[in-house]
């Protein structure tokens, strides 16, 4: 199978990231595979045999840029589109349009954020949703039930015997205005107090983004007044599951925290939106199917934050054997090659429709 997968910027990210994996691992099983992004961080991490194409997708260059697409799609015979992300899905429903091939399209936020164009409502073939809530709303903004398919992001599986510092947390995200927020809350209001109580906290930052400098400045502030390198911040990381695999606690929600479990790291799930609690075998379920974010919950705040940590470290082999016992649920759910498999049978199901 030819297979062409389009996302905007191949750099840090969750949509980024699975798009690596899906090219990487559909490459493996045997098929031709093609990504048209914007070059960046990702592409140390892609397969060489994967055919990456350098393009920088803009609104204003649609009527130059889709004929381009369209002459790519013909000169190497692609036979499905796979967009992830809004433009990217704009871009992949005209040019599969005009080429006569048939279109998927990941929805990887919201559908009426990705999916913002009547086209890329109407055009695709399949939508894939990575989150229940959002796959079973999806009807709502127009997307025909029959379309809408709910596939996870997969994971690859990791076990190692390196050794764990039980008193790092780590945040890992897109260092952007929003996650910005929250690490900032954490560094001003969290870490001094929680560090009286558990001497030898640490809190890494990883991640690249604009903000990365404002939260440079508190870090540097907050290791003076506790006089020692409390917070750690590495900026991008080629590969994070070096910084995973040696870290007690991951704080995050989505993509970062299904890779952090699949590596046995406990998880804590929290965003800019949404304050959850520490996974565990109990409520495990319920964070699968929202893709790890507590959907419904506040927004966090200084004391649920302490809270959560303060249960993490009152019981830590508690939680990292909780963390072991999910692993295995992860290798069952989001195990890498069973989601390529599950989305490349979906390909197979569009092409025979469409011939």
């Amino acid at each position: 199978m030819r297979i062409l997968h389009l996302v905007k910027k191949f750099d840090f990210g969750g949509a980024e990231n699975h798009v690596r994996d899906l090219a990487n691992v559909m490459k493996e099983m045997g098929n031709e595979v093609f990504v048209i992004a914007r070059r960046g961080k990702q592409n140390d991490l892609l397969d060489t045999r994967v055919n990456f194409i350098n393009l920088r997708m803009f609104d204003c260059f649609i009527l130059f840029q889709i004929p381009y697409i369209v002459h790519l799609i013909r000169k190497n015979n692609i036979q499905v589109l796979h967009a992830h992300q809004r433009l990217p899905a704009l871009f992949a429903s005209l040019a599969g349009k005009i080429a006569g091939i048939p279109v998927i399209v990941t929805v990887h936020g919201q559908t009426q954020h990705d999916l913002r164009s009547k086209f890329t409502k109407m055009i695709p073939d399949k939508f894939i949703y990575v989150r229940q809530n959002t796959y079973l709303e999806s009807v709502r903004y127009g997307i025909p039930e029959d379309k809408s398919v709910f596939i996870q992001n997969g994971v690859s599986i990791t076990r190692t015997s390196k050794k764990r510092d039980f008193n790092s947390i780590c945040y890992i995200s897109r260092i952007d205005k929003r996650h910005a927020s929250v690490i900032s809350l954490i560094i001003k209001k969290v870490i001094a107090p929680v560090s009286l109580l558990y001497p030898g906290i640490k809190f890494n930052i990883v991640g690249d983004g604009p903000s990365l400098g404002s939260l440079r400045h508190e870090a540097e502030l907050i290791n003076k007044q506790l006089g020692r390198d409390a917070v750690i911040i590495h900026g991008y990381v080629s590969d994070v599951k070096k910084i995973v695999n040696g870290s007690g606690l991951i704080l995050g929600v989505g993509r970062v925290a299904i890779e952090s479990l699949a590596c046995g790291v406990p998880v804590l799930s929290v965003n800019y939106k949404c304050m959850g609690e520490l996974v565990s075998m109990k409520n495990y379920s319920f964070f699968r199917l929202n893709n790890f974010v507590s959907l419904g919950s506040p927004p966090p705040d200084e004391t649920s934050l302490i809270d959560a940590l303060e249960s993490y470290f009152r019981n830590i082999p508690f939680w990292q054997g909780e963390a072991v016992a999910i692993q295995k649920e992860i290798e069952k759910d989001f195990d890498i090659y069973r989601i390529g498999k599950e989305i490349t049978d979906l390909y197979s199901e569009v092409i025979a429709l469409n011939n």
